[in-house]
């Protein structure tokens, strides 16, 4: 994909010297997947540093041209590339390329970062407000003030340093010297590097073809999001039997989750009016499509699975052919399996729900065992959406269902769970809560074994905040003069338990007493826990062998220092981070025994009507 292009007049024969510099943000040389392109020839950027470096081309305009195309393309994921000082010269002559450092920038009023996620060392805002004095303010949600000051701004684009704001989750305002305000939610992390390191095992919902999920590729990558699963319309993308041509909102919104190094998890939906009447495929002729179909998202796009159909139990999205019964579902499974590369997981199951029942007959009637690679479902049951924590009992009768129907098991795939914020259905919860549930069930998630889980979902489908459906989002849509999605408390939750995590394997749950709730993630000796009680209050103990750094629910932190080999935590119901030596003094590497806590049997009672 081009990042960025302009095109400049040439004359046919004539030739021109090239140069740019360039350069990424990486402590040492590392290759670059991009390169710079001047019509047909190409500028490979080879190995680069945080240090500018030039290269240089010649070229030469064929015959018949009058113009030519300079062009940044991206080939994959890159991170922090820079490119500045962009020049194309007749010999003897003068730059012929525009504005080519980026210093001529133009912008709507207003704050214009593309991420509210902000690095506690660096958090700044870029505005273009009124030149002169500014004064900003970044208040917490008891309206106390976290920061103030003045900024001075010029003409166009201006920084704004939000100096001494520490990481939490806050509201900042900005009022240029003309009186115009303007104002965001905000959240800041305390992470190191350019980025929060990116973690495969948790992603989000997007809907690309929707027009607020426009460049959702820096939303993903502001929360260290390492895929989203993203539905792929069949019907849009196959209007000729055996011809693709994907939707642009496809094309372009994943070929920026790609260069941003986020993979796609794609659901091959629903059905196409070329086969079985735009039914969900039943016939031999349409179940191949199907297969066909799904082979063509995996050679387009960076997948990392395939989840077959969305809801196929749910008469919302299956109120024709053959039904909703397992066996009808099981041919869909067996032709993306035989169509697609053996590297690629084929994702089987998402249920509405996590349908026992369902689930029972699918392992028992069918193959799917041997022809899936992963299974999946989405948890709204009413015990699992009141309580997260229950989602151990999901998880235990998913496993023992597959056993004993088929002999084996499958990992598990969480591709849908969320909360929702309005109150329609009387299901909402509130900002804070929805942002603890979000710790809760992905802790709990990871911490028994499940291998990826799917937030739903990332940005508000609707802007009535009483709307059910539309408030799953852990990020707003846009606001006015702000050119971003600003965060929720569950953003910033998300982001902390990421950054928090920093991609450490899950060990298990701690014993520290019934009703409290700890995970520990890594070796002990470097090990992060993630706790917090359902008894209201607790202390609980820990062995130590050094200084435990806590960071709770709001991102403050402290340090505990352990007495005679341990430390003592206070919980409460909204979860804390513990980071450090968990190993006894007298013995270095030892980790915990997982204890799985039984939790009510599973029902089949929606907690969304909708997807």
């Amino acid at each position: 994909m081009a990042a960025l292009s302009t095109t400049v007049p040439v004359e046919a024969g004539k030739t021109y010297e090239f140069s740019a510099e360039v350069r990424q943000l990486a402590s040492l040389p590392e290759p670059v997947e991009a390169a710079i392109l001047i019509g047909e020839t190409r500028v490979d950027l080879g190995e680069l540093d945080a240090s500018w470096q030039k290269v240089t081309e010649t070229y030469t305009a064929p015959d018949g041209q009058t113009e030519a195309t300079i062009a940044i393309q991206i080939d994959g994921p890159v991170e922090g590339l820079g490119v500045d000082d962009v020049t194309l010269k007749p010999q003897g002559g003068d730059n012929i390329v525009p504005n080519a450092s980026f210093e001529d920038v133009t912008a709507d009023w207003g704050i214009l970062n593309n991420g509210l996620i902000l690095r506690e060392k660096s958090a700044a805002l870029g505005v273009n407000m009124a030149a002169g004095d500014a004064s900003w303010q970044v208040t917490r949600g008891d309206g106390s003030v976290a920061g103030e000051g003045k900024a001075k701004l010029g003409e166009g684009v201006s920084a704004i340093p939000l100096e001494g704001v520490t990481q939490g989750y806050y509201r900042v305002s900005v009022t240029d010297a003309s009186g115009q305000s303007v104002a965001t939610p905000v959240a800041v992390v305390d992470y190191e590097g350019a980025r929060i390191a990116p973690d495969d095992r948790i992603g989000a919902i997007t809907h690309v073809d929707q027009p607020w999920y426009l460049d959702a590729a820096d939303i993903l990558q502001s929360v260290g999001f390492g895929s989203a699963r993203n539905d792929v319309l069949w019907e849009q993308n196959e209007r000729t039997p055996g011809v693709y041509e994907f939707s642009s909102h496809y094309t372009s919104e994943f070929d920026k989750m790609h260069a941003h190094g986020i993979g796609l998890l794609g659901i091959v939906n629903y059905g196409n009016p070329m086969y079985d009447g735009g039914n969900p495929p039943s016939s031999p002729g349409a179940v191949e499509a199907y297969g066909n179909y799904a082979a063509a998202i995996a050679q387009r796009f960076d997948v990392v699975g395939l989840e077959v159909f969305n809801e196929f139990n749910h008469e919302r999205f299956n109120t024709g052919g053959c039904g909703t019964a397992p066996t009808c579902y099981f041919p869909l499974v067996q032709s993306v399996q035989a169509k697609v590369d053996d590297s690629i997981p084929v994702v089987a199951g998402s249920t509405a729900n996590y349908d026992s029942a369902w689930f029972a007959q699918l392992w028992s009637q069918t193959d799917t065992l041997s022809q899936a690679d992963a299974m999946s479902f989405h948890p709204y049951n009413p015990q699992y959406y009141q309580k997260p924590e229950n989602l151990t009992g999901a998880f235990d009768d998913a496993r023992a269902n597959m056993q004993n129907g088929a002999g084996g098991t499958l990992p598990i795939w969480l591709t849908e769970f969320g909360w929702t914020n309005g109150n329609e259905l009387g299901q909402a919860r509130s900002l804070a809560d929805a942002a603890q549930n979000l710790i809760a069930a992905q802790t709990v998630s990871l911490g028994n074994g499940v291998e990826k889980y799917y937030w739903y979902d990332l940005v508000d489908d609707s802007t009535d905040s009483n709307n059910h459906e539309g408030n799953f989002g852990m990020f707003y849509q846009e606001g006015a003069s702000v050119a971003t999605a600003a965060p929720k408390p569950a953003a910033f939750a998300q982001a902390l338990l990421i950054d928090q995590l920093g991609g450490r394997e899950a060990i298990g749950r701690d014993d520290v007493g019934s009703g409290n709730q700890s995970y520990l993630f890594g070796e002990e000796s470097d090990g992060v826990r993630v706790a917090w009680t359902l008894n209201g209050e607790a202390t609980v103990e820990y062995e130590a062998s050094g200084p435990i750094r806590m960071t709770d629910f709001n991102g403050a932190a402290m340090t505990l220092k352990p007495e005679d080999g341990k430390v003592s935590v206070p919980l409460t119901g909204r979860a804390v981070f513990l980071a450090g030596d968990f190993s006894p003094a007298d013995e270095p590497d030892p980790t915990p025994t997982p204890t799985p806590t039984a939790t009510p049997s599973p029902t089949q009672t929606p907690a969304r009507t909708e997807d």
